[in-house]
């Protein structure tokens, strides 16, 4: 029999190629399509998507050819915190083509599209989770976010046995959380990650349609008397979300020491803990001999980010940038001009008559590339790294030093249980 060539592997007849926004009529269409991309979700995950409180149809871009679904992309509507401001990112997610239309750039496309889809819908930033960041890089794409995390035995978690007292209170005790305690939930994630640059901002609704997901297996609150003072999503021997309440530590204590018991019964040898890097809770799990690992990558996924339209992004940052500008002291407002590709912008920080003027520049600029730029503003890199790593150029030393007020390293990082629905 005669071999296969490279053509007659390609769908002897493609079609016409359609690129257009998904509508409900395309729901099943797109479930067939992931099935056979990804063998996955199930149909009942795939529904519970359409629950997104946010998610509307057209927020899926897709290739037709002949009317089947080809290739897909999916952009979900969030908000994530910058400093003292939240910023509007869509997430990028099910991105995938059909083994026989590979090769024809509809995913590139798609990508392409999915930038100019951001800018038309008001998005500051995009961010994604993938196993191949090298389809990435040359759409301006960068490593972005820490995969941080402690794997500890589970015998080493700090005791905590019902019953404890502190000083001051009642009794402390851990059972599985109420509906009625949702309230409580929302304001020890934001006293908690308020300050986590990425972590993503949860309305009441969204609060809702994550648990109804049932990510975890268990939702464990921390309480004092009727008082919550903390919870723990956890699945398996994973503590995927953990919070206190930072006047209560005990909250912490009592809550690893419900999920060591878990673990021990369950015959689980080590628990692993995610969480930003400066959490109590990693700093517990290395007071028990535990490993903290704070690496680009985990398992194999990265964490990237873009931003598809610098000015937008500069603006929506502005306030943060005078934040740090007002801080860090000086004399006048702090000036840094960025050329980001074909593009330039002048950012004058001062307090709050900060603004920003794009095609202009001053006598301290930075020079940088897309995934540069995008690495160094979020604060995943420092400027040194940064111009070591991705090459930018720096007009003057006092550029760099301005650099390193306005975009000052800090964790970027996205609870697990966000970066499920992106």
């Amino acid at each position: 029999m005669k071999a296969s060539t490279q053509e007659t592997r390609l769908p002897f007849r493609r079609g016409s190629v359609e690129y257009s926004l998904g509508t409900e009529a395309d729901h099943e269409a797109v479930y067939q399509t992931l099935l056979h991309v990804f063998h996955g979700p199930d149909r009942e995950t795939f529904l519970g998507g359409l629950a997104d409180p946010a998610y509307r149809p057209d927020q899926r871009l897709l290739v037709k050819v002949d009317g089947r679904v080809a290739s897909h992309i999916h952009l979900t509507e969030r908000e994530i915190r910058f400093g003292s401001v939240a910023i509007p990112m869509n997430g990028v997610v099910w991105t995938g083509t059909l083994p026989e239309y590979r090769g024809l750039g509809f995913a590139q496309n798609l990508m392409r599209l999915a930038d100019e889809r951001s800018r038309a819908t008001g998005a500051a930033i995009q961010a994604l989770t993938t196993r191949m960041p090298r389809f990435y890089f040359p759409l301006g794409w960068g490593l972005c976010g820490r995969q941080t995390f402690a794997q500890i035995l589970s015998r080493n978690l700090p005791q905590a046995a019902d019953g404890l007292v502190e000083a001051k209170g009642p009794a402390w005790h851990v059972r599985p959380w109420r509906q009625v305690e949702l309230g409580d939930l929302m304001a020890l994630y934001e006293a908690q990650f308020r300050d986590v640059t990425g972590a993503v901002v949860r309305s009441e609704d969204y609060w809702r349609w994550l648990i109804g997901r049932r990510y975890a297996h268990v939702v464990w609150v921390a309480c004092q008397g009727e008082a919550v003072r903390g919870y723990a999503f956890v699945k398996d021997h994973r503590v995927l979300e953990i919070a206190a309440d930072p006047a209560h530590p005990q909250a912490l204590r009592a809550l690893l020491g419900r999920v060591r018991a878990e673990a021990l019964e369950r015959a689980y040898p080590e628990v692993i803990v995610s969480a930003p890097m400066g959490h109590p809770a990693l700093d517990a799990c290395r007071a028990g001999g535990g490993r903290i690992f704070d690496h680009e990558a985990a398992d194999g996924s990265v964490s990237m980010y873009h931003v598809p339209d610098v000015g937008r992004f500069l603006r929506a940052i502005l306030p943060e940038l005078g934040r740090r500008a007002r801080e860090a002291g000086g004399n006048g407002p702090l000036e840094l001009g960025l050329t980001v590709g074909d593009h330039r912008w002048l950012i004058h920080a001062d307090g709050n008559d900060s603004r920003i003027e794009p095609d202009k520049l001053s006598r301290r600029h930075l020079t940088l590339t897309s995934a540069a730029f995008v690495r160094l503003a979020m604060g995943h890199v420092d400027v040194d790294e940064a111009a070591e790593q991705d090459g930018f150029s720096a007009s003057t030393a006092t550029a760099l030093d301005a650099a390193r007020v306005l975009f000052p390293v800090q964790p970027v990082w996205r609870s697990p249980l966000d970066s499920a629905t992106a």
